[in-house]
């Protein structure tokens, strides 16, 4: 019988295998199911929405083969020419091709093309089947080709390529919007393109385009159940004959925010203490565990430093307020140890924020409301998008503060350091 490794079982940063998850959406299609008949159905855009950290990149990893990807990145495009490079770079295609070919090869312009490895070969059967019309026969061509953006088209549609556009909505306007006209034209041609967004994001490329009403296959990835994050933990626990107590399993899935990338994290940590540290099963070690977790993320600790700071202007004038403990803090730490308390949210209305400072003040201390607290919200969520701007992090809409990134929020909860900076 097989002894599996922790690292084999838990993998909170790339594809897992043993503790794989294939989800169901509310009319019991599997996710991967609806994908590969969406990537079968020619001329269709592909919109794969969800939360941050909700398993969009493992799901369209675990259906398109890894050699027919092209993966881009919405924070990194700022403008047009860079979206061209970037899938350039990616199919390995040079500034300058030179080929040299007689009139008689490659007359049906086609080749098998096996991944980006077989690149050259297609391109150069691509446009050997152009370039030699005319030729006499038996004559050898020698023929020098700058890259151009109708190149690397044919290069992706020959070649069967899937182009992934992740963030979309972090590229400018403009170029949203020659993307999704170019998108519109080359769907019709063959192109396979598959965006990954917020929920609330999902719908832009058609805003930019409304030719693609009609050709846009949606994908919504709900949010995970805490049933689906159990199965991760007992899948993994089982295959490493860890006996994990519910209580313990569902304290974990409590903490990992409805992330399966957490979930695998705080998984893989406490296997780790009882597995090479031969430490108990308990709820302790658990504990135990996220601290080191969230020794992962220690990234955050200047961005959180800095919401705790608040805006520099009127600093030194800010409002003093006195914990239940004796201890007491400033308006924007205030904030933040609210987002820290039980119950670990992602979604807080502005009166369960401000029922949560409540909660955390001394008696007949009053909690800021109103525009107060907006203001301090709003405030908090232009430092750390200042700070981190290719980050999902926290979003301030209609009086209702939803955390991106659940990340952050384990940071909050389980990091002691930046709490005693912001308590004094």
């Amino acid at each position: 019988m097989k002894k599996y490794q922790v690292a084999e079982v838990f993998r909170p940063n790339t594809m897992p295998s043993y503790t794989y998850i294939n989800r169901q959406e509310k009319r019991g299609t599997t996710y991967e199911t609806k994908l590969k008949r969406a990537l079968q159905k020619v001329g269709s855009l592909i919109a794969i929405s969800g939360g941050s950290k909700t398993g969009k990149t493992v799901l369209y990893r675990k259906v398109v083969p890894e050699d027919k990807l092209i993966e881009l990145s919405g924070a990194q495009i700022n403008s047009v020419e860079d979206f061209w490079q970037q899938i350039a770079e990616n199919l390995r295609i040079p500034d300058e091709l030179s080929m040299a070919y007689s009139s008689q090869e490659n007359k049906s312009g086609k080749v098998a093309a096996n991944g980006k490895t077989s690149i050259w070969a297609m391109i150069t059967a691509t446009l050997s089947g152009e370039f030699s019309k005319g030729t006499n026969q038996g004559e050898t061509i020698t023929q020098k080709i700058m890259r151009n953006n109708t190149l690397v088209l044919k290069a992706l549609i020959a070649g069967d390529f899937v182009l992934v556009i992740d963030d979309f909505h972090y590229i400018n306007l403009e170029t949203q919007l020659y993307l999704s006209r170019i998108l519109k034209a080359e769907l019709f041609n063959g192109l396979k393109v598959i965006l990954l967004t917020l929920p609330h994001r999902a719908d832009d490329a058609i805003k930019r385009n409304p030719d693609l009403i009609g050709r846009t296959v949606f994908i919504n990835l709900l949010p995970w159940t805490k049933e689906e994050l159990e199965q991760i933990a007992r899948k993994g626990f089982d295959l490493l004959k860890i006996p994990v107590p519910d209580e313990q399993i569902a304290h974990i899935v409590r903490e990992s925010a409805l992330s399966p990338q957490l979930m695998q994290e705080n998984c893989y940590n406490l296997a780790i203490r009882i597995k090479e540290e031969h430490e108990e099963v308990s709820m302790d070690a658990v504990h135990r565990a996220f601290g080191d977790t969230v020794e992962a993320y220690q990234h955050y600790k200047e961005n959180v430093q800095r919401m705790c700071e608040g805006p520099a202007k009127g600093r030194s004038r800010r409002k003093e307020y006195h914990l239940k403990d004796g201890r007491h803090c400033d308006t924007y730490g205030l904030f933040l140890l609210s987002l820290s308390i039980d119950p670990p949210m992602m979604k807080l209305t502005a009166s369960e924020i401000h029922e949560r400072m409540t909660e955390i003040l001394a008696d007949g201390e009053a909690a800021p409301n109103g525009m107060n607290l907006a203001n301090v919200v709003k405030h908090s969520e232009s430092i750390i998008k200042s700070s981190v701007p290719a980050l999902d992090t926290l979003e301030w809409q209609n009086s209702t503060l939803y955390i991106l990134d659940p990340f952050l929020l384990f940071y909050l909860r389980w990091d002691e350091e930046w709490k005693q900076d912001a308590i004094k």
